[in-house]
């Protein structure tokens, strides 16, 4: 008799194994694996009487290990395709030379406990069982669980058991996975003791800021016998609890929460007294919600840095052993990997123990993939295949339903659309409501929780997530497609998934390439002469078939690594981008190099980080002199073992260039005003103000006078040359020059004489669809004021702006200017021949050229200092970039110089639009022209 889906457990005889989970010392557990005796035909229709008649001995025998495919051991061939089948599309039929493999062995065996449960785990594509020559039933579903009841059936003593397996089956059309057909039974083959529990699910309940363990135990008796329940963790009893139905809610004290950084697990054991047997399932306290249109983990918004994983051994297939599956699942989560889609069917379970063990994010998907059925009526829309959707969910939500790593549940992949799906999510919805359901297919999120895409640009992306409307998280549930040499953009993916609480990251394509070993080599679709294949398009992972990471692979991993660095001349501070877990035991190395010598180094143990810290700063003891072309080297290391990390290991680390020390010659340290509506960051002589509201710094004093007339604040505006006049009707529709600041987020860390801010601000126009993102880091040092800002548009902006960069609108005027850039005269991208690169001064009255039409004038380009004297209070400003800004100063308000009698306004961009000719002829050269792209900027400002 054939079981219906439930969950996969165990029983023990030893607490101790119980505990440890270890199924294979359970003398409850009979493995079936090994060196079996095969047949292999052309099809079912050769298979020979004596084999249906029990007679064995009859046939020929060759040999065959399982688990294992076919096709790796010399029965048949291989086949890759992606989308197209390799057999004529003909659902339900099938082709009439089928490749059909008849299996047998004998095995001696006694019983122990009431109940013999035959479990196959994987077995492609359908296949038949017999048992002591009686026919058991029959399986299908080739990466789903199948179990039948043989308690009737075997015998104590030797027994016979006989598979009959066929490669084809009207089910092939519900699995085409882009990926090697392989036939066999791929996975384990087990005879699974068992007394009175019959299943045993386990949900976590999070209610009251209390956790509950809700127990589900369904028992093969008439009535329910109570059993007794200890919980454990970490090998102590927690709570104890007399279950006397089939449903308790049992409240689990001092509760350890699961999630991906610290996967605190639970062992619930009953105990049959009268078999001296155990059953454990092991479990974790997490709670799975939609909490203000994002996907939350404990309460927490989740960012998936995944990863999509076929199961694939260069030798094996999708037999994988489990320490390949153990050594795989590490070397994931070492790359800082937090997430995988079992791309496209449900794994080995032996996954899932290690991935709720090291703690790794799953969405598990169906084994449902019809993308090569090219049919009137597809089979998601067709009635026929609707029990066999409902099924198929039912089976992998059962199976896996204890696994704590399993967040989201995906109905399959790439099958269109339609009743199918639906009726299948309404019933695993039913079956567990603790999760969400995923599933590409369906755009409109009918039954899906969140809007899931493949390969959507970084323009396509941020043009949804940047609508101002509540909405369906959406992720990426494949992107970065890793064929080759590549993916390239990953680290632009990252920043728009930073960026935008709706977009949840993603999962690249893939984790290895599918290459199958033939002699040194490693080969693809159609190496076999196979007429129907898809090349080199199996070659697609971020590791080679034998596990060796790309390049792709490390660029992935210090993309995501878990910390972030911000830097100003010797000032570091390290974020934590963890979401749950205090790290200790780090420490900074670092050193600053140049031309291959090292000028200075050191290292600094880093204090305890807690989830989403930021360190203190840290001063590190920089040369007095550095050259020009030095670069700042940051490495964190793990000075204690944790995670999956050993002591040495890198967690994370960055490469700047290094800017040397200029400091103001006061030795002084940092205080700090707090209050709602502004942060007041004083040292020494200088004083900045931030106004909370938004995020602009509303004063700079300097020897305790103002500089500020008004907000220093990011800008885009600038007067109209006459070769503008054909744009501005366009930049006031935009309306560029009017735009409005609020601050999202503002953090801060101080540590002695530095300061460090770090906010997020919004800047949008009135009327109009459109915005800018900011990250801004702003530093009060020695140096003095620091500001480093990384911007992104978004929604319906302009296509161009005429500049991008900060005005500093000062209550006085600016006497004599001074710097190091292209010079004497204006430049601008496209007209800058005569401007050569040097040492200028200037009056004011000097800086622009007076056009007889007022209009822009004066840029510098290419400044890497510049000094500003202000006449007026004494006090002069210096101005230092790392990487050469562009400079102006100009009249109140953005006017030409001398129109008003206010003060001057300082203006650094980061970029400037291009002159061109469009007044009567065409507009700026396309590399010259500032389009709205992301933009990334630094500068210095220091009073003296």
């Amino acid at each position: 008799m054939k079981l219906q889906p439930r969950a996969r457990f165990f029983y023990y005889a030893e607490l101790a194994d119980a505990l440890n989970y270890d199924d294979q010392k359970s003398p409850y557990a009979f493995s079936l694996n090994g060196q079996w005796q095969f047949c292999y035909l052309g099809s079912p229709r050769e298979i020979p009487t004596a084999f249906l008649e029990g007679r064995y001995q009859d046939l020929d025998w060759g040999s065959i290990q399982v688990p294992g495919h076919l096709e790796l051991q010399g029965y048949g061939e291989p086949n890759y395709t992606n989308i197209d089948f390799p057999i004529p599309v003909a659902p339900p039929n099938v082709p009439a030379e089928n490749p059909t493999g008849l299996y047998y062995r004998t095995f001696t065996y006694q019983k122990h406990l009431d109940r013999q449960i035959l479990r196959f785990d994987g077995v492609d594509s359908v296949f038949k069982v017999w048992l002591n020559g009686r026919l058991v039933g029959e399986g299908h579903g080739s990466r789903l669980m199948t179990e039948f009841d043989v308690t009737e059936f075997l015998v104590d003593g030797e027994n016979q058991l006989a598979v009959e397996m066929e490669k084809w089956s009207q089910y092939s059309y519900l699995e085409d996975q882009d990926m090697w057909w392989l036939s066999g039974i791929f996975r384990d083959v087990t005879i699974v003791e068992e007394t009175l529990i019959e299943d045993f699910q386990i949900t976590p309940v999070y209610q009251e800021n209390q956790w509950f363990a809700q127990i589900q135990v369904k028992q093969n008796l008439s009535s329910f016998q109570p059993v007794a329940l200890d919980i454990y963790y970490r090998g102590e009893v927690v709570t104890t609890a007399l279950l006397k139905e089939e449903t308790a809610q049992v409240l689990i004290p001092d509760a350890k929460e699961w999630n991906n950084e610290e996967p605190n697990l639970y062992t619930a054991v009953i105990q049959d007294v009268q078999k001296d047997a155990l059953v454990a399932v092991r479990f974790g306290l997490r709670r799975v919600e939609m909490l203000q249109d994002q996907i939350c983990l404990n309460g927490v918004p989740v960012l998936f840095n995944g990863v999509n994983r076929h199961e694939f051994d260069p030798e094996h297939g999708r037999t994988l052993s489990r320490e390949a599956i153990r050594s795989e699942v590490l070397q994931i989560k070492k790359m800082h990997i937090n997430a995988i889609r079992t791309s496209h069917y449900p794994n080995d379970p032996y996954f899932y123990d290690v991935c709720d063990e090291v703690g790794l994010l799953v969405i598990d998907e169906c084994d449902i993939e019809t993308h090569g059925m090219w049919v009137q009526v597809h089979p998601a829309q067709d009635s026929y295949w609707e029990a066999e959707f409902v099924e198929r969910g039912l089976r992998m939500v059962h199976r896996d339903f204890n696994h704590p790593c399993v967040l989201i549940w995906s109905l399959g992949n790439e099958s269109d659309f339609g009743p199918n799906f639906i009726a299948m999510a309404q019933a695993m919805r039913q079956a567990d409501p603790s999760r969400l359901i995923h599933y590409e297919g369906d755009r409109d999120t009918v039954v899906a929780d969140m809007y899931s895409t493949m390969y959507t640009s970084v323009e396509e992306l941020e043009k949804r997530a940047s609508k101002q409307v509540h909405q369906k998280p959406q992720i990426l549930c494949e992107y970065g497609h890793a064929m080759g040499n590549g993916p390239g953009s990953l680290q632009d993916y990252q920043d728009i998934f930073r960026l935008y609480p709706s977009l949840q990251g993603g999962f690249i394509w893939e984790w290895k390439d599918h290459g199958l070993k033939q002699g040194e080599n490693y080969v693809w679709g159609g190496a076999f002469h196979e007429p129907v294949n898809d090349g080199t398009f199996c070659i697609d992972g971020l590791v080679l078939p034998d596990g060796t990471p790309s390049p792709g692979l490390l660029e992935y991993t210090r993309i995501i690594q878990p910390l972030k660095f911000y830097v100003a001349q010797n000032h570091v501070v390290v974020e934590s981008l963890y979401h749950y877990q205090t790290v200790v035991d780090l420490q900074l190395q670092w050193s600053v190099e140049v031309s291959g010598r090292v000028l200075a180094e050191g290292s600094v143990p880093l204090p305890p980080l807690a989830a989403k810290a930021l360190s203190p700063v840290i001063s590190l003891p920089f040369p007095t002199t550095i050259e020009q072309g030095a670069y700042l080297n940051l490495t964190v290391v793990a000075t204690e073992s944790f995670d999956v990390f050993e002591v040495g290991d890198v967690i994370a680390a960055t490469q700047t260039q290094a800017q040397a020390i200029e400091t103001a010659g006061i030795e002084a340290n940092v205080t700090v005003e707090d209050s709602a509506a502004r942060l007041v960051i004083r040292r020494g002589d200088l004083e900045v103000v931030i106004n909370r509201g938004s995020g602009n710094i509303c004063q700079i004093s300097q020897k305790g006078q103002t500089l500020l007339q008004k907000e220093m604040s990011l800008t885009l505006d600038r007067l109209p040359i006459s070769n503008d006049m054909n744009v501005v009707a366009d930049r006031k529709q935009k309306r560029i020059g009017t735009l409005f600041y609020r601050c999202e987020d503002l953090r801060m860390t101080v540590y002695e004489a530095a300061a460090m801010v770090v906010l997020r601000q919004r800047i949008m126009p009135p009327a109009v669809s459109w915005g800018i993102e900011l990250e801004i880091t702003l530093w009060v040092t020695d140096a003095g004021l620091t500001v480093t800002t990384k911007g992104w548009f978004d929604g319906e902006k302009p296509l161009e702006v005429p500049r991008i960069g900060y005005s500093l609108p000062l209550n006085q005027q600016i006497g004599e200017i001074g710097w190091y850039g292209r010079g004497p005269e204006e430049s601008y991208p496209d007209s800058f021949a005569n401007a050569l690169v040097g040492r200028y001064q200037v009056s004011r009255t000097n800086w622009a050229f007076p056009y007889v039409v007022p209009q822009e004038a004066g840029n510098r380009m290419d400044v890497s200092w510049a000094t500003l004297t202000l006449p007026a209070s004494d006090i002069g400003l210096r101005l230092t970039a790392i990487h050469p800004l562009n400079l102006n100063v100009v009249g109140e308000a953005g006017n030409i110089l001398g129109a008003t009698d206010g003060g001057d306004e300082i203006r650094i961009d980061s970029r400037v639009q291009a002159l061109g000719s469009n007044s009567c002829g065409p507009l700026p050269l396309a590399r010259y022209r500032l389009y709205t792209d992301p933009f990334h900027f630094s500068f210095t400002v220091q009073g003296n």
